[in-house]
């Protein structure tokens, strides 16, 4: 795909998830990566780098993820569905989403990010994910 998505940790305290848990769901190219910024390869054709945002106040958790052109690999979407899982975090990219991985982040989602994205659409499996982003 040809685009930039966008996770975000919405709410917490201290607001984030955990750096070490995100890291383990990707291949990640260790030779060509940095702590906060991941190539990540699945096969010779489906491959993505990710730009990783720590807290300020712990390193250890991550506020948000930018990936540069994510690539089609169902494995890659169904990592960034426990991404969603984890907490508080939305999915968006240009022109679409927000998407979120649980009723109780739908249901709390904050009124000023809905007048900005939309209202959430939650979701179940990495197919939804790839779905919504292709219809929109």
């Amino acid at each position: 795909m040809s685009f930039d998505i966008y996770l975000q940790c919405i709410a917490g305290e201290p607001p984030g998830i955990s750096w070490a848990a995100v890291r383990t769901l990707f291949p990640i190219v260790e030779e060509s990566s940095e702590p906060d910024y991941w190539s990540v390869r699945y096969d010779r054709a489906n491959s993505c780098t990710i730009h990783v945002t720590p807290a300020k106040a712990n390193r250890d958790l991550i506020t948000s993820l930018s990936v540069n052109r994510p690539c089609g690999d169902v494995r890659f979407w169904e990592s960034v569905l426990a991404i969603l899982k984890m907490g508080p975090v939305i999915l968006y990219w240009p022109g679409g989403g927000p998407l979120v991985g649980s009723d109780r982040v739908a249901a709390e989602f904050p009124l000023e990010i809905a007048e900005s994205l939309g209202q959430p659409i939650c979701v179940s499996s990495a197919q939804e994910i790839m779905d919504a982003i292709r219809e929109s």
